[in-house]
């Protein structure tokens, strides 16, 4: 019998990354706001949301990566420069937020 495996989607990263850091709704719409992307709490309550949860609504890869910029921003200081446009490279992110080896990679 073949099983099959569910892959991790933005909103479960998003999600642990969260629970992980110990963050609320307004510091993740801070962590938005380092990226100079304004989010507000709706969406936050909707991205973490579990898939068969009522208003529930996908994380797409442009604002996951925004968030993560943001998230950069908030660890190491905003540049005075505009932001980075977002691009999907979630592991090597990750990875870069929490001074990771390049070749750790997070389950």
């Amino acid at each position: 019998m073949r099983t099959q495996t569910k892959h991790m989607t933005n909103n479960d990263i998003l999600r642990r990354i969260r629970y992980i850091l110990g963050f609320d709704d307004a510091k993740m719409i801070e962590t938005f706001a380092m990226a100079d992307v304004e989010v507000r709490r709706g969406h936050i309550v909707s991205w973490l949301l579990k898939e068969d949860e009522h208003s529930y609504q996908d994380c797409n890869d442009k604002m996951l990566a925004t968030f993560l910029n943001g998230l950069i921003s908030m660890k190491r200081g905003k540049k005075k420069a505009l932001q980075p446009e977002p691009e999907n490279s979630g592991i090597r992110r990750i990875n870069h937020i929490f001074a990771l080896p390049a070749n750790c990679i997070i389950p």
